[in-house]
């Protein structure tokens, strides 16, 4: 009889900035549980119905990098002490993360557009459908009201504090 596998953290990924928060989420949770793995899922609608599709190499291609520069903006690289299984399977978002889930140990952290109705979209379905807890991260309050200039004072003074200390 074999041991059962490990807890598993599904993570929708895109790069706005709530996908790039719930990546970084999901590597700090995985870090805080020893999970040595998450499984990023970029996952693309198909409008073929079932008939083959000769583009589709290229949109998984295309998801594939879609993780990898996500990966990249958050980490700048590869994080240490988790890697990352990057999965671009063919159907709707929602369902896809809630069909990689195992059971009721797992976790599916997915960043949403929406500040005040995070309930709805992707988070919502596999809030309604997933066995496991489901983790909805919202955008930063500043997006959601149009004061991005104080966003990039902030992030422009956070660069000159790392350059100090160079």
């Amino acid at each position: 009889m074999t041991a059962d596998p490990s807890p598993r953290i599904v993570v929708g990924v895109s790069t706005s900035l709530a996908g790039l928060a719930a990546l970084r989420l999901a590597v700090a949770e995985a870090r805080r549980r020893g999970i040595p793995q998450i499984t990023a899922v970029r996952a693309w609608p198909d409008a073929s119905r079932g008939r083959s599709s000769p583009w589709a190499p290229e949109v998984i291609a295309v998801c594939l990098k879609t993780i990898e520069a996500a990966t990249t903006a958050v980490f700048g690289g590869r994080p240490r002490a988790v890697s990352i299984q990057a999965l671009a399977p063919r159907g709707r978002p929602g369902p896809e993360l809630v069909r990689y889930v195992r059971d009721d140990r797992d976790m599916i952290i997915v960043g949403t557009r929406r500040r005040y109705r995070p309930g709805t979209g992707v988070g919502g379905y596999c809030a309604r459908h997933a066995p496991c807890p489901v983790v909805i991260v919202p955008p930063p309050s500043m997006i959601g009201r149009g004061q991005t200039h104080r966003l990039t004072r902030s992030l422009l003074r956070e660069v000159d504090d790392v350059e100090t200390f160079r």
